[in-house]
Formats: C-alpha cells, sequence, structure tokens
C-alpha cells in the first residue's frame, strides 16, 4: 500500500514539475507605418527558442514575406557571446540580437529579436526595446529601413495539454488525500 501511495505521489509531482519546466506559446502582432507583422514564439525561461510568422510591407515584393526567428542554433548565425548573435543576410548586412523575451512589457530586449524573412540569406526584420519605445529594423537587399513608432501587442496561448497535467496531478494528490483519511 505504501508502494502504491509513493506511485501516486511520484505522478502529482511529476505532473507540476512538468508545468513548471513547460515552454509557453506567445502570439505576437507588431504594427507601424507601412509595415505589419504576426506570429508565435515558443519561450523557455526568458529565452525565445523558436518563432515563426508573417511580416507585411509596402517595401516588401511578394508580401507578406513568412518569418523565422534567429536564435544560436540557426545554421550561419554568429555568436557574439552573452547570448547575443549577428546574422547576414543576403545583401551582405548583418542584424545583432538575441532571444531574450519578457512576460510582461517591453516584451523584448534592447537588442531585440532577429527574424528571417521568406527565408536564409534573403531579408531580416529585428523587433527590440530602446528608449521607451518598441523600434523595428527592416533590412530589404542592402536598404535599411528603421523607425520607433511601432506598437507591439503580446498574448499568451493557453495549453490545453499543460493544465490537464496540472489537473491529473492534484487528483492523484485528492485521492492519495482521501484513501489516507479512509484508512
Amino acid at each position: 500500500m505504501k508502494a502504491k501511495r509513493l506511485g501516486v505521489l511520484s505522478v502529482a509531482l511529476m505532473a507540476g514539475s512538468s508545468i513548471a519546466s513547460a515552454d509557453t506559446i506567445y502570439n505576437f502582432d507588431f504594427e507601424a507605418t507601412g509595415l505589419s507583422a504576426i506570429g508565435t514564439l515558443d519561450v523557455n525561461a526568458g529565452q525565445a527558442v523558436s518563432g515563426t510568422g508573417s511580416i507585411s510591407a509596402t517595401t516588401l515584393t511578394p508580401s507578406p514575406e513568412s518569418l523565422t526567428l534567429v536564435t544560436l542554433a540557426t545554421t550561419g548565425v554568429h555568436d557574439l557571446g552573452g547570448g547575443n548573435l549577428s546574422y547576414r543576410f543576403g545583401g551582405g548586412t548583418d542584424l545583432i540580437g538575441d532571444t531574450v523575451f519578457n512576460a510582461t512589457a517591453p516584451y523584448v530586449s534592447t537588442n531585440g529579436l532577429v527574424f528571417m524573412v521568406g527565408g536564409p540569406n534573403n531579408n531580416g526584420f529585428n523587433l527590440g526595446y530602446q528608449n521607451g519605445a518598441i523600434y523595428y529594423s527592416y533590412l530589404v537587399g542592402n536598404t535599411l529601413y528603421q523607425g520607433n513608432t511601432g506598437t507591439l501587442t503580446v498574448t499568451p496561448v493557453p495549453l490545453p495539454a499543460a493544465a490537464w497535467l496540472l489537473v491529473s496531478g492534484l487528483g492523484g494528490l485528492g485521492t492519495l488525500v482521501r484513501k489516507r483519511k479512509a484508512a
């Protein structure tokens, strides 16, 4: 009987630890004059580990184009140390960023997130926070467009699987407590 109780308790504790270490998915929506970017970021322990989306801009043909987050694991990325990275795009221009993502505003760091636009070595998009405002850098070939008038909206996406693990873990604890009271 003692082994069975430990088994139920182990399941409950594992469910709780799964919730604590699980990634959080965020939807983002960035709007600026002549430019709009939307997508999803997978964040683990304050680091964006992956992200995809699309971008529409008056300077981009075709529009919209796909977005893919650049991380330290991206082929061709230059690790600048301290979590900072640099990625060279088709026109030979580098965008510098990192993968820091906060759960509260302003969400992105000073260096910001770097995205590939349309695929590797194509155009680039950088989204960050500086001087009290969300800024962007948008690289098309050799031309760099920059601005700090954009707005960034971020919302967490509920994860039903994680919630189910928590509920089942709590249910296991409840069963253990009921059986213990009955004994």
